[in-house]
């Protein structure tokens, strides 16, 4: 009797490690997932940013049409929950950023850079907050920009 009650502790005990070692083969999984994601959309970020300074329209352009798949396939994981307003936020800003250059280009104006540079900024720190919630929180910002 003591030999069967042995066996069913130690099943249960066995059993136990291996459900816990899988969630925390999950949970490492998850947070690899959210830093790739992360340093993905920290890359598209900067060279934005890199664009914008250089006053560079056409990439500015090119740029975003590459973040807009970043920004669909981290909405079509799962895990991301808490990043859903920061990424909603960033695609709602690249919809609106791409139908201003769209308005840009038609209007063929001298300096379309004037045009949606405030939106271009507003991006930016969208994509910031984003990487930030991907991360969880623990992303030091680069010098010079704030977190309002």
């Amino acid at each position: 009797m003591f030999t069967g009650f042995t066996r069913a502790v130690t099943a249960i005990v066995a059993g136990s490690m291996l459900m816990l070692s899988g969630a925390t083969m999950a949970t490492a999984d998850a947070a690899s997932q959210a830093r790739h994601a992360a340093a993905k959309v920290q890359m598209k970020h900067d060279q934005l940013q890199r664009a914008l300074e250089a006053e560079d329209f056409r990439t500015i352009s090119v740029r975003l049409d590459q973040l807009r798949p970043i920004l669909d396939s981290i909405a079509g994981q799962s895990g991301f929950d808490s990043s859903m307003d920061e990424l909603r936020e960033a695609r709602l800003a690249s919809a609106e950023l791409d139908a201003k250059i769209e308005q840009a280009e038609l209007a063929m104006l001298s300096n379309p850079i004037e045009m949606i540079m405030g939106l271009v900024q507003s991006l930016l720190k969208t994509l910031l907050g984003l990487v930030t919630s991907l991360l969880g929180g623990g992303l030091p910002l680069p010098v010079g920009v704030s977190r309002t």
